[in-house]
């Protein structure tokens, strides 16, 4: 059975008001009907089953649904934090990035401008980008089961990023120069102290040696996943899984 996401604001008492993309998903993918239940969470820990008591087909679709059950989850998908950087691919890379990212349990993405980041939308573009973003992380927390779904911040600068990350317990970015440290060693020398980090994925051009020794000024270290270069695309994924595995959240 499908997971909706539901906003806490559309929930009052035990009804349960389903509108927009969503409606349409219930009604017209699912095939749901009146008196079906529906699976729904509201981002904040809670989970809850509904039995759907009117669908508006008008020209703004809307569902009524009735809460029966509710049942508090953890919010925490899983014991470490990710917070992906990722430099902004061109195409629609980054929407698998997003979709594939969110399956795996990533805290929240930033969209990164970086030297060889050719994507440099104007403003009501990547706006528009960003809420694209927004509703694939969505669904993908639904399909894959998570109780949140990851945050899809503002894109920033490479340098405002740099600025604003030091609060974080640990900081990689995945460099394809790099050839000492692999990520895995440096994961098993933190020895498990890990609460958070934050991984920085380049763009297809990857990251200038300039760029490279600034972050690793500001903190971050500079890592690789192996002997063979991968795309910005793949890159994000692979690392992120290695991190996974080395907290025990996979394998």
């Amino acid at each position: 059975m499908g997971r909706i996401l539901v906003p806490r604001k559309t929930i009052c008492g035990n009804t349960v008001i389903i509108k927009g993309s969503e409606a349409h998903r219930i009604a017209n993918v699912l095939r749901k009907k009146a008196g079906d239940v529906i699976e729904l969470f509201d981002g904040s820990g809670r989970q809850y089953r509904a039995k759907i008591a009117l669908i508006n087909n008008g020209n703004s679709k809307s569902i009524e649904a009735i809460i029966t059950e509710e049942k508090r989850v953890p919010v925490a998908d899983t014991a470490i934090k990710i917070s992906l950087y990722q430099c902004i691919p061109k195409g629609e890379k980054m929407d698998w990035v997003v979709q594939k990212c969110t399956e795996l349990g990533i805290y929240d993405i930033t969209p990164v401008i970086s030297d060889r980041t050719v994507v440099r939308p104007d403003p009501a573009g990547l706006a528009k980008k960003i809420r694209r973003w927004e509703r694939i992380a969505v669904q993908a927390s639904e399909q894959s089961g998570r109780s949140t779904a990851p945050a899809i911040n503002r894109a920033e600068g490479f340098g405002s990023l740099l600025e604003r990350t030091g609060g974080l317990s640990g900081r990689v970015m995945l460099w394809e120069s790099e050839t000492g440290l692999h990520l895995g060693e440096y994961l098993k020398k933190q020895k498990g102290n890990l609460m958070d980090i934050g991984l920085m994925i380049g763009p297809e051009g990857g990251f200038s040696r300039e760029e490279a020794e600034r972050a690793e000024k500001s903190g971050f270290v500079r890592v690789t996943v192996g002997k063979r270069i991968l795309r910005t695309e793949t890159a994000g994924l692979i690392a992120a899984a290695i991190i996974m595995y080395n907290a025990g959240e996979i394998g």
